[in-house]
């Protein structure tokens, strides 16, 4: 109880913000000494508002950074704007309009698509994941650590289908999705499907050679070209509809899954969009304070405003151009001239986004409709649909159309690493983390967020990352996570065998 004392004052601190100062036992030091650090705004980039529109171990939902570059273009040292707010000239043009996805159905096309454990709360925030093809170890890594974060929101996965789901899963999934008596606790939603999967050939695979080829599921963990039917209805009858939709690889196909999830929340939900595999909580996301794009002032994530946050790779190691994976994937769409005009931008992770309610779903159909459109099926290519969107496909115009409350404003906030609600950590790997600064071990009774001290900080070197993203590519943080998870999993079954 003391140590759930201990998250949530420290997650009230962090609201707090700008100025809070957080008294830390620093690794190395003297026991008898205690530094004082001081806690500086997160950065943001400004959105790219003229821009010249172009008309054109590897884990699909946790892109890497390839150093192999196409395009050898070094970026300058970073002035205090960074190099996302450099502008190019373009003519004017009218505004941007995406259909919704159930349009490539019929015009009366509805969402029929149901979880098949829990329930949705319209007035709470929403973490979103696809969870397919993993063993309790991943789901524990996941769920658990959030939870200990003192967050009380649902979280809304993607898993197996049920003669594909692993036994202890679907009782751990049951167990988090049953708890209607507490309204306060944190709930699993999860969506059971069913994916019609190809092989890269064309040739369809089923879904008992899907197991027995050892891909984990159908999916192959989103190697798989899939289809999937009976999200909409034909019309307004609601027979269920087949996907209208070539075979895509799931990490793009996700993204409908997603705007389906974002409409079944209210206007003031916040939602985190997050890959499943690699990702670990230490704070609550939705309590990290940022800074303002347009005045600078702090807000919070508590706040009802339209905002979009994405969050960039590391600028220092990795940009657009001198990453083989994030060139090839926005060629592969948009085409060489696109590929030129981004190549020294920073990279924006794709597998971490977060926002209000409607700036989630009108994301999402943008995601959707790049698909549809580009046709690109390599995997990864939600990456290449992500920046593109951000830095030329006129994102915050589409954003700031009337939003459910009549409004014409809708903020992109865009995290330089390291100072945002997600640490994403691919980039870094060159060499170890704690060498690097980024994993400190603080005196575990002030710091409140970890039960070993081993902390993953933001640049400033003391505020704990909320969000630990891509956390395996680190082989020390990978260990101590495995045992946290351990020591998680080994309590949560004391507490079932206790009930």
């Amino acid at each position: 109880m003391n140590y759930i004392r201990r998250l949530l004052l420290f997650s009230g601190l962090a609201m707090i913000g700008i100025s809070h100062t957080i008294l830390v036992r620093m690794e190395g030091l003297s026991s008898e000494r205690e530094d004082l650090l001081t806690v500086p705004p997160p950065k943001l980039r400004r959105p790219l508002k003229d821009v010249d529109p172009i008309t054109l171990n590897f884990d699909p939902m946790a892109h890497d950074n390839s150093t192999t570059s196409l395009y050898d273009i070094t970026p300058k040292s970073q002035n205090e704007e960074g190099p996302a707010s450099k502008k190019v000239e373009r003519p004017g043009q009218p505004n941007v309009h995406f259909p919704l996805p159930t349009e490539a159905v019929s015009s009366s096309s509805k969402i029929i698509l149901e979880p098949t454990f829990g329930s949705h709360r319209p007035d709470q925030n929403a973490v979103f994941a696809l969870a397919e093809g993993y063993d309790l170890n991943v789901y524990a890594t996941f769920i658990e650590s959030l939870k200990m974060t003192g967050y009380q929101g649902d979280v809304v996965m993607a898993v197996s289908s049920i003669r594909g789901i692993k036994k202890d899963v679907k009782e751990y999934l049951q167990f988090y999705a049953s708890i209607e008596s507490d309204k306060s606790g944190i709930r699993v939603i999860s969506y059971s499907i069913d994916w019609e999967c190809y092989k890269k050939s064309g040739t369809k695979i089923s879904p008992e050679d899907g197991y027995k080829e050892g891909r984990g599921n159908p999916t192959n963990h989103g190697f798989s070209d899939c289809k999937l039917h009976n999200m909409y209805s034909e019309d307004d009858s609601l027979s269920p509809a087949q996907d209208p939709r070539d075979a895509r690889p799931v990490a793009t196909a996700r993204y409908e899954l997603y705007w389906i999830w974002s409409r079944k929340y209210d206007s003031s939900s916040k939602i985190l969009i997050i890959d499943f595999r690699d990702t670990y909580f230490q704070t609550n996301p939705f309590s990290f304070a940022a800074s303002s794009p347009q005045t600078g002032d702090l807000i919070t994530n508590t706040h009802h405003e339209c905002y979009l946050d994405l969050f960039e790779e590391n600028f220092d190691a990795i940009n657009i151009g001198k990453s083989s994976y994030n060139s090839n994937w926005i060629k592969s769409a948009y085409g060489n001239d696109a590929l030129k005009t981004v190549a020294a931008k920073p990279v924006i992770c794709s597998g971490s986004t977060m926002g209000t309610q409607h700036a989630i779903e009108k994301y999402t159909i943008a995601m959707v409709a790049q698909s549809d459109e580009r046709k690109c099926k390599s995997v990864g290519c939600d990456q290449g649909f992500h920046n593109y969107l951000y830095y030329l496909g006129n994102l915050d115009e589409w954003l700031a159309s009337t939003n459910k409350r009549g409004e014409q404003t809708c903020d992109i906030r865009v995290h330089v690493h390291g100072e945002g609600a997600v640490n994403n950590l691919s980039a870094m790997r060159e060499s170890p983390l704690r060498d690097q600064g980024v994993l400190k071990t603080f005196d575990v009774n002030e710091t409140y967020v970890t039960k070993d001290g081993n902390i993953v900080v933001n640049s400033d070197g003391s505020t704990p990352s909320p969000v630990v993203h891509q956390f395996d590519r680190d082989k020390e943080l990978k260990g101590l996570i495995r045992k946290r998870t351990s020591q998680m999993l080994k309590e949560w079954k004391s507490e079932q065998s206790s009930r």
